[in-house]
């Protein structure tokens, strides 16, 4: 897969979450974007690198949680 493709990924995801401010899980944000794992790993990955989502996990490291950045 390219940049490109990882780039499109995000960009579908990242208006997904903000469209969704109640918030989805992992495999409702995957079925929604139509993405494989391996696709929507990518597509966080690129979203956190590029500083537009925030990731945290609880203290048991059993939940991971993204939010989107807001900017004005």
């Amino acid at each position: 897969m390219d940049n490109n493709q990882i780039s499109i990924n995000a960009d579908i995801v990242l208006q997904l979450m903000n469209n969704t401010p109640s918030g989805l899980t992992y495999n409702e944000l995957k079925e929604r974007c139509h993405l494989s794992d391996k696709d929507l790993s990518m597509a966080i990955g690129w979203l956190v690198r590029e500083n537009k989502i925030m990731y945290l996990s609880d203290l048991d490291n059993d939940r991971l949680y993204l939010n989107v950045y807001f900017y004005f």
